[in-house]
């Protein structure tokens, strides 16, 4: 028995199978899909539109490995077609990895710019005086403001 993670990705496979035609179901051999109907979940109900193509359905990455495997093992006709099959799984294996890297290039750049915009921040605070003393020096002008106005109003009162 398999796992309850493969035992859903058999089950959205089966379901995958009733929507491809009968001559490609002859291909596949009777063993693999006894086994597949026996290792199936039986309380994983498969909901998805299968006359979709398979990049455009929201299937188990296990799904889509079980269905390569039968494409290249059963519905390639020859070396050649498994070849192709492989080589386009391998080039859109490379495209995937350098999308991964692109997005990846992305939000490292972004995190750095972030640790350096914060490591200014810092530079700056250290640098500038603290709040504290910026607050008591502006009481202080204040207070030297409010003296010389006061001492101004008394001298033309006088």
């Amino acid at each position: 028995m398999t796992n309850l993670k493969y035992s859903n990705a058999i089950a959205e496979t089966l379901y995958y199978l009733k929507g491809i035609r009968e001559e490609d179901i002859n291909k596949i051999p009777e063993e693999f899909m006894k086994y597949l109907k026996e290792n199936s979940s039986k309380e994983y109900s498969p909901n998805f539109d299968y006359t979709k193509p398979l990049k455009d359905l929201n299937i188990m990455n296990e799904t889509k490995g079980i269905i390569c495997f039968i494409c290249h093992n059963y519905w390639c006709e020859n070396e050649k077609d498994k070849e192709e099959f492989l080589n386009r799984l391998n080039e859109n294996e490379k495209k995937f990895q350098e999308k991964l890297k692109e997005k990846y290039a992305n939000e490292i750049t972004s995190k750095k710019l972030n640790e350096e915009t914060q490591k200014i921040k810092l530079e700056v605070e250290e640098n500038l005086p603290a709040t504290n003393e910026i607050k008591k020096k502006s009481k202080i002008a204040y207070l030297y403001q409010k003296i010389l106005d006061f001492i101004k109003g008394c001298k033309r009162n006088s």
